[in-house]
């Protein structure tokens, strides 16, 4: 069964919106996606990229948050 997912992003330069819509099927897979990614490894990988690194963190705890 494939979920609803889609996004869309609004704005330029520095305001940047971004809105996901997506169903249960969708938030289930991501929550599952989030177990499989080495947050370590791309932390190591971006210690030279500040930018990046708070990135992925904010990413996973979204990923996280989903799953509670």
């Amino acid at each position: 069964m494939r979920g609803m997912f889609e996004y869309k992003l609004d704005g330029s330069g520095d305001a940047i919106n971004l809105n996901i819509d997506l169903d249960v099927v969708s938030a289930n897979a991501l929550v599952r996606l989030d177990r499989y990614i080495n947050w370590s490894d791309i932390l190591k990988l971006t210690e030279n990229d500040p930018e990046a690194a708070y990135a992925a963190e904010r990413l996973h705890t979204v990923l996280q948050h989903m799953g509670k």
